[in-house]
């Protein structure tokens, strides 16, 4: 089921494991769409959220920052994992440090 779209983003939700695929990509124009996403990702469980980001061509340093906000905003129970990601997300990642931000489990 897909939980918000516009022409250069999506975002579906997946049942199991728990979490969300975003393709394409985020930025200015369509952060609000990953924002909504997280914010409902955040309310609907009480699992880790999986985000698969393998489909993400292109996130700028605001929108990881939401996700880095995300993880850092649950329980010390539950984490965000990011699970695949795609090259930009992975150099993203590494250049601003929030390969380590608190709750944020990367995997390959």
């Amino acid at each position: 089921m897909t939980f918000e779209t516009d022409d250069r983003a999506r975002v579906t939700l997946v049942s199991h494991p728990f979490g969300l695929r975003i393709t394409g990509e985020i930025d200015r124009g369509n952060r609000h769409l990953l924002a909504g996403a997280l914010t409902w990702a955040l309310l609907a469980g009480s699992h880790d959220i999986r985000l698969d980001l393998s489909g993400l061509t292109f996130i700028d340093v605001a929108g990881m920052r939401l996700i880095v906000t995300a993880a850092a905003r649950l329980s010390s129970d539950r984490e965000v994992i990011l699970d695949p990601i795609s090259p930009a997300v992975r150099r993203v990642l590494s250049l601003t440090g929030w390969d380590q931000a608190p709750g944020l489990r990367v995997c390959s």
